[in-house]
Parts: structure tokens; C-alpha cells; sequence
């Protein structure tokens, strides 16, 4: 029984992984300088009704409607960004990230420091959507 649990556990925490690699698909499409209000709504989409967005460093805590218009604000200020994942540690209904944000902006610069600087993300989950997004950096 330890042996099957042990399995079932492992499948849950690769459905959860899935579900971060399908919210950077998407945060790559909404920063992306071709960006719509679609793609903010299928990023949103992967979100629990009362997720929340927080950023400690900043003292930063949004509901999922300011974090719709925080998104929204940024449209068109990249020029392309590429999320390279380094390191996942799965848990209990939770996966922390750890990886690369290259991007740039509208006009194809880059900040290389920006660029190499590693981040860490941890997604907290509720009936298999994102309830909590937390950035470390």
C-alpha cells in the first residue's frame, strides 16, 4: 500500500509540475510583443477564483484581479521572454521553481544581468488550479 501511495503521489505532483509548465507557456505568451488581452485571460485561466500573487521582497500581495491588471499593463512592453526551468522540488499541492527569465524588450535589447539573475517561484494548488504564486527574488 506505501509502494502505491508513493505512486500516486509522484503522478499528482507531475500533473501539478504540468500545470506550472502550462502557466509559463502562458506568462510567455502575454510577454510576448504580439500580446493580447486573450492571452492574459488563458494565464488567468489556470488560476483558482480567490488565487493570489505575492512578491515578499516588495511587500507585494495582489488578488487575481489586480494581478489581471498588472498583466494587462505590461502588454506590448516586451519584445520576447524564454522561461528556462533549472530545478522543480514537488510537495504536497505545491511545486517551487527555480529558473532563468530571459527576455527582452520592444525594441530587442536585453539586460544581461537581469538575464542571468536565477528566480524562484513557488505555486501553491487548490483542485488542480494555481491558488498561490509567491516569487522569491
Amino acid at each position: 500500500m506505501f509502494a502505491s501511495l508513493l505512486l500516486s503521489n509522484a503522478a499528482f505532483a507531475t500533473d501539478l509540475t504540468a500545470k506550472v509548465n502550462q502557466y509559463f507557456e502562458a506568462q510567455e505568451a502575454v510577454e510576448h510583443k504580439n500580446s493580447t488581452k486573450a492571452d492574459v485571460s488563458n494565464l488567468l485561466a489556470l488560476l483558482t477564483k480567490d488565487a493570489t500573487f505575492e512578491h515578499p521582497r516588495f511587500n507585494a500581495v495582489q488578488s487575481k484581479a489586480e494581478y489581471r491588471k498588472g498583466l494587462l499593463s505590461y502588454l506590448g512592453e516586451y519584445g520576447e521572454c524564454d522561461i528556462q526551468v533549472e530545478n522543480v522540488i514537488e510537495g504536497l499541492n505545491a511545486v517551487t521553481v527555480e529558473y532563468l527569465h530571459l527576455c527582452t524588450d520592444k525594441n530587442g535589447n536585453s539586460n544581461p544581468e537581469e538575464n542571468k539573475q536565477k528566480l524562484v517561484t513557488l505555486f501553491e494548488f487548490e483542485n488542480n488550479k494555481i491558488k498561490l504564486i509567491r516569487h522569491y527574488f
